[in-house]
């Protein structure tokens, strides 16, 4: 059951990687707020449909929805921040700090759900957070991330999510219906994100370019998937095995770049990679 919770991990964090590529592209002719609009709306619509077409819902009486409700409240924050850190400081640099969420998610799972991860899922982690941030921190990134606070936004986010990732392996011991708890957590945000955006409109407001909007769309599409993987993989597996996982996502990144975008790859990266590799095969191999 491990080695399939580990292989949708490792699908997730290809998907958030491609979520964040395509978000860096579209922002540059949009912003944060726009982006977190279409992600939510296309979580909501397409989720949704799927849930109401198939019909894979939990009984009414499933109490446990309402931390979904919760978390619900909690995306908009988590996603405006990892957007903005995208558009002030580029997706790998951004990337790299959104995933310490690790370190948060495991140190929450060994002292509040007494999880026993370890000593090699232990050094995984360490391997796998130390790996993206190698790979990740590139100078030529963004001209704009020039303040050392813009970090502040990246770090904020993973930091949430680490706390939130034990909340919905909780969540879903009861029973597994990843994608209607996606769903629900899609409906709920939008609607709060609607209901303050004309307070969020005086600091940043929507802007809805025909060039930005398409790419935004495709990070929207990813990143909701990414996030369907998230909660399936939470519900096979304990944190400590698929969060380090999921916080590779930046080498996926750093390799697109090389790959597609034709960028030269520094002795960091190569050494970060490495590390990267090597703490999810310490990770698999600790369970």
């Amino acid at each position: 059951m491990h080695f399939i919770a580990q292989a949708v991990a490792v699908a997730c964090s290809m998907s958030y990687a491609a979520s964040n590529i395509a978000a860096r592209l579209g922002m540059k002719h949009s912003n944060p707020v726009t982006m977190t609009l279409v992600s939510f709306t296309t979580q909501t619509v397409v989720l949704g449909a799927y849930v109401l077409l198939s019909g894979n819902t939990p009984p009414l009486s499933y109490s446990p929805a309402i931390l979904f409700i919760g978390i619900g409240f909690i995306m908009p924050i988590i996603r405006i921040l990892s957007y903005t850190g995208v558009s002030t400081m580029g997706a790998s640099r951004s990337v790299a700090l959104r995933s310490s969420h690790p370190l948060f998610g495991s140190l929450f799972a060994i002292f509040v759900l007494t999880e026993e991860p370890t000593p090699l899922v232990l050094t995984g982690t360490i391997l796998v957070v130390v790996g993206t941030f190698l790979i990740s921190w590139q100078s030529d990134e963004s001209p704009t991330a020039k303040g050392w606070w813009y970090a502040l936004f990246p770090l904020t986010a993973g930091a949430i999510t680490g706390l939130i990732q034990p909340v919905v392996r909780y969540g879903l011991n009861s029973a597994n219906y990843p994608i209607f708890f996606t769903a629900l957590v899609g409906a709920t945000s939008l609607s709060l994100s609607l209901t303050i955006l004309p307070l969020v409109k005086r600091y940043q407001r929507p802007v809805w370019s025909a060039q930005g909007v398409k790419g935004l769309i495709i990070a929207s599409l990813f990143e909701n998937l990414g996030f369907v993987l998230f909660v399936t993989s939470f519900g096979l597996a304990p944190v400590a095995t698929v969060s380090p996982i999921i916080a590779s996502s930046p080498m996926w990144v750093v390799l697109a770049g090389v790959l597609i975008f034709r960028k030269r790859m520094s002795w960091q990266t190569i050494i970060g990679t490495v590390s990267t590799v090597g703490g999810t095969i310490a990770i698999t191999l600790g369970h």
